[in-house]
């Protein structure tokens, strides 16, 4: 039996914010572990195959914007399966992003067996996950979904809940419910039979894509027409742009799901109790970090004196707590968030307050990723900007040039090769050039160790949008 791993690798995280951002969502956070969000669901993947089960392909969903994130992550996993990486031109929710997933794995196998898993979640127990997953696999038929639904632990009015019946392993679906009220949900977590809505799901591919063309013909036309006219180069296939935001935005669930009766879909549950969590926000961490006997949650540099329950996070300075209780305090470099426990989920609300004043805070962190390394701002203010830039061994940024600002670089670690106008020059550490501007120039690291610079910027504008490209090696 073969099978075809797809890891939906949208999401933005909101409720994580400031540690989460719109270029760096949660699913790219090592929140809990050694590993990224994302890279576990990579991991448990590739561990679903057995005697009997073998990975055709692994199919990641994602968009443009966090493309090198995928690329670079998967690259420190170092896997050997086969795995590609399809990019949405923007966000259309997860009905089209498995419909474009189904297109991909019927090209390769008309037969294969999609499991579908969002890339941000956290399971404990992945031996328990994995069972319930092979289970699962074994169930699917022709026109039969499965779903893996999470053993509640609790009323939550957080998630989406699943009626279902039977005492077998493989039950019965009842229904879909919506996110209920606190009443509602301890109701049905009192009269057990509910599951809470996880967003796993195990079907045929042809199953969902005769399904997604009985329910919204528009995002099946959309999908297909932008799959035909896609274009693929070394790392990424990239549906048709224009086709692929005719697609309307609708979720697996309201697409599909709900309406699996009405479309003659035999919809199946298996129960999954692996200390799943959906990591949505602190209140989420809260419950799966380990604490200290105050029920303290301390990473990074925190230092406290007679302080309990309390969410501590530094990731650039120290953070001194004197006496707190119940808070979470989180640090970044550009942001500091206090925040009472109780009103955890009032951060999603809060966010919306930033987006009318301060939109930087929320699109990404002063350390940027890239795919030949990173910068990090360091310091800004009028017509100058400073950054510290990282150039990883045998990598490269564009041949590039800018109209509106010059740059000194000194580099303060490794070896540079730096191309200017029509010469090249070796820079070692302690050696500094200036590039004027509408100079052509490019920084390359030849090594095998890492090359740092410090980038000193100064012009009328400093905008990341005031370069052009003349040579790319990442497709930009």
């Amino acid at each position: 039996m073969k099978i075809t791993p797809v890891i939906l690798c949208g999401g933005s995280g909101t409720r994580l914010w400031p540690l989460s951002r719109q270029h760096y969502p949660k699913q790219f956070l090592k929140l809990v572990g050694d590993t990224t969000l994302f890279q576990q669901s990579v991991l448990r993947a590739i561990e679903l195959e057995s005697e009997k089960i073998q990975i055709e392909e692994i199919l990641i969903v994602t968009n443009e914007s966090h493309r090198f994130l995928v690329l670079e992550q998967l690259d420190e996993l170092k896997s050997k399966v086969s795995i590609r990486i399809l990019l949405e031109s923007e966000p259309r929710n997860t009905a089209p992003a498995l419909s474009l997933a189904a297109l991909a794995a019927i090209e390769k196998n008309p037969k294969s067996i999609l499991v579908v898993t969002p890339a941000d979640h956290f399971v404990k127990d992945n031996s328990s996950f994995i069972l319930a997953m092979h289970t699962a696999i074994h169930a699917v038929k022709n026109k039969t979904i499965v779903t893996l639904g999470i053993q509640p632990s609790r009323p939550d009015t957080g998630f989406g809940y699943i009626e279902y019946q039977g005492k077998e392993a493989v039950k019965d679906v009842l229904a879909f419910k919506e996110k209920p009220d606190i009443e509602t949900a301890k109701i049905m977590v009192a009269k057990s039979q509910h599951a809470w809505n996880g967003g796993i799901f195990i079907l045929q591919s042809n199953t969902w894509i005769n399904a997604i063309a009985q329910s919204n013909k528009q995002i099946s036309d959309s999908v297909e027409k932008s799959w035909q006219l896609k274009s693929s180069d070394q790392w990424f296939v990239r549906p048709d742009e224009n086709c692929f935001k005719n697609s309307p935005s609708d979720s697996i669930d309201y697409a599909v799901m709900e309406q699996t009766k009405t479309l003659g879909i035999n919809m199946k549950l298996v129960l999954l109790n692996a200390g799943w969590s959906d990591l949505g926000s602190f209140s989420a961490l809260d419950e799966i970090k380990s604490k200290d006997k105050e029920g303290n949650i301390f990473e990074g540099d925190v230092v406290s004196l007679n302080s309990k329950n309390t969410i501590a996070i530094a990731t650039r300075k120290n953070l001194s707590l004197i006496g707190v209780d119940n808070l979470i305090v989180v640090e970044t470099n550009d942001s500091v968030l206090v925040a009472n426990k109780d009103n955890a989920q009032s951060i999603k609300e809060f966010v919306m307050i930033l987006e009318k004043n301060h939109t930087n805070l929320l699109i990404e962190h002063t350390k940027v990723n890239r795919p030949w390394g990173w910068f990090d701002t360091i310091d800004e203010g009028e017509n100058f900007k400073v950054k510290r830039i990282q150039i990883n061994p045998k990598k490269s940024i564009s041949l590039q040039k800018h109209q509106r600002r010059s740059e000194h670089w000194v580099v303060i670690k490794g070896m540079a090769t730096i191309t200017r106008d029509d010469k090249v020059y070796t820079l070692k550490e302690n050696e500094s050039i200036y590039i004027k501007k509408n100079q052509i120039h490019r920084i390359s690291n030849q090594t095998n160790k890492i090359t740092q610079i410090i980038e000193v910027q100064s012009g009328d504008y400093l905008g990341e949008d005031d370069i052009e490209r003349l040579e790319d090696n990442y497709g930009r």
